[in-house]
């Protein structure tokens, strides 16, 4: 069984649930997941057949909040294409 806490949450946005019309789903995953692993994950977890993984890298960027000196923190997000016909419920309703 592949590590099912390797995804974080699924994202949802504007441009991810227009994204979603084309059979393309947005992922926040742990850092050090590679695009295999992340495959594995999303055909267990869904049921469904992975066409593509596209990975990105946000970097920590200082920020400032008010008077306050922070940083956002760093993330990983992926944009996974599934295989014509198939689907994932994102929002759980059947």
């Amino acid at each position: 069984m592949a590590d099912t806490f390797l995804i974080k949450k699924i994202g949802i946005t504007e441009k991810s649930t227009v994204m979603q019309e084309g059979g393309k789903y947005m992922f926040i995953v742990k850092l050090a997941s590679s695009k295999p692993e992340i495959k594995k994950v999303v055909e267990e977890l869904y049921g469904v057949k992975v066409d593509k993984v596209n990975a990105l890298r946000s970097f920590a960027k200082a920020k400032r909040f008010g008077s306050v000196y922070g940083n956002k923190p760093e993330y990983k997000k992926v944009y996974v294409t599934l295989k014509k016909g198939q689907k994932i419920d994102v929002l759980g309703t059947k």
